[in-house]
């Protein structure tokens, strides 16, 4: 028993050592094509309360916690998952929360300038419009910066070394990941 606890750690481990490379993301691909539906369904189900932090901003680790939920409960996704040799659920959520995450990073990452440009209009405009009372603009400013102090957080598990091969296979992983208004061009 012990041994087998060793064997899964020193192999959890060097899972996490080596950086995403082209099978391991192609392959992946094919197991999230399979169940994208599945993926969908399950995305209405939960409660987004239930799934993210308390701030409703998904983390790193929210996204590993919810590949790893789905891959416990769903058989087809579990199917999928090992027929592209993913062999358990921790090996399926630190990749599929690695390619996740790592593409909403890249796509961030190419929207902050237009994103920092419109939050610091909208806060000009506040600080600059008389019909705002002192408080209530106050209260507005202080949640725009927390929104931007989400938008930081949802990428702090993200691995440099990733990112060359997401950027060079995003087209394709758009086609099968939903990264909301962060993949408008």
């Amino acid at each position: 028993m012990f041994c087998a606890l060793l064997l899964s750690l020193a192999l959890s481990a060097a899972a996490h050592a080596s950086a995403l490379d082209r099978d391991t993301v192609t392959r992946w691909i094919a197991a999230a094509e399979n169940v994208r539906e599945r993926v969908e369904a399950y995305e209405d189900e939960e409660d987004d309360d239930e799934l993210f932090d308390g701030e409703g901003m998904p983390t790193f680790t929210d996204i590993e916690n919810i590949y790893r939920t789905m891959y416990n409960r769903d058989a087809e996704v579990r199917s999928a998952a090992r027929a592209q040799g993913f062999r358990s659920a921790d090996q399926w959520a630190d990749v599929s929360a690695r390619i996740t995450m790592g593409l909403l990073s890249l796509e961030i990452s190419d929207n902050a300038p237009e994103m920092d440009a419109e939050m610091a209009r909208a806060m000009r405009e506040m600080e600059d419009n008389p019909n705002v009372p002192p408080q209530m603009r106050e209260m507005m400013m202080q949640r725009m910066q927390e929104a931007m102090g989400g938008v930081q957080r949802m990428t702090e598990g993200v691995r440099e070394e990733d990112l060359p091969i997401l950027r060079d296979m995003r087209s394709e992983l758009r086609a099968v990941v939903d990264i909301g208004d962060y993949g408008d061009d």
